[in-house]
């Protein structure tokens, strides 16, 4: 298997061939510079910042991309820098795992810089947990009769869920641990919740073991409580500054 960063820095050497002084910056963030990546499972994510993204923009690098599409990996993440500095806090969340985890790989560094609001994270959080808990919903919802395709939603699922965990961590005040099973067992203390689930989750998905798991297995079950304990908590926590 390819070392990541490599193809990390492969894509972002081409990027600079193509764009030239266009491209501003380059960072690679999530599971790989955390050393949580798991070969043939994690994404390589990637933000590509440009002086403005427009059609041709976009067109200039189209096969590029879709090579790296297709290759498994997920598409980069492209806005132009002024776009980025300004949709900060719409981004809240990614903003701040990106400051505690990435690797800039050309320009400079599009993310130290931004300040962190907290405001925008726990509304982020809530509309993310919530429109997550809809759809782990609606999964199990279509999947009740089939253990394996519940399987593959519940390690679908789990990097988001995990990462909105280090983001109630963030709403109290705690800086998430560096490995996600500590941020999980933080999280559970913190929030409320039973951790067993998403840590038996979590080991299944770092050995790129398939789950089988029916609807009322005590995996599924403990799964979806502790997401919707997680959606709870961070709804709490705007009653209490509004208390």
């Amino acid at each position: 298997m390819a070392d990541p960063r490599q193809t990390a820095e492969k894509l972002a050497q081409e990027l600079t061939t193509l764009y030239g002084p266009r491209l501003r910056s380059v960072v690679l963030y999530g599971s790989v510079p955390r050393d949580e990546a798991i070969p043939a499972v994690s994404d390589i994510n990637l933000l590509v910042l440009l002086d403005l993204v427009d059609t041709a923009a976009l067109h200039i690098a189209s096969p590029l991309a879709r090579r790296w599409v297709e290759a498994g990996n997920s598409a980069p993440l492209v806005a132009s820098w002024r776009e980025w500095e300004e949709s900060a806090d719409a981004f809240a969340i990614e903003v701040a795992d990106m400051r505690d985890a990435h690797e800039v790989l050309r320009g400079p560094d599009p993310i130290a810089h931004l300040a962190e609001d907290p405001v925008a994270l726990r509304l982020q959080c809530e509309r993310e947990l919530r429109g997550k808990l809809v759809a782990l919903r609606t999964g199990l919802l279509l999947s009740a009769e089939r253990p394996e395709e519940i399987g593959a939603l519940l390690l679908r699922a789990l990097p988001s869920f995990t990462t909105y965990l280090r983001a109630i961590l963030r709403l109290k005040g705690t800086k998430p641990p560096a490995r996600t099973p500590d941020v999980i067992q933080e999280a559970a203390r913190v929030a409320g919740l039973e951790p067993e689930a998403l840590l038996q989750a979590w080991d299944a998905r770092t050995a790129a073991k398939p789950i089988r798991a029916a609807l009322e297995d005590p995996l599924t079950r403990g799964y979806y409580a502790a997401v919707v304990r997680a959606t709870e908590f961070v709804d709490s926590l705007s009653e209490a500054k509004q208390a």
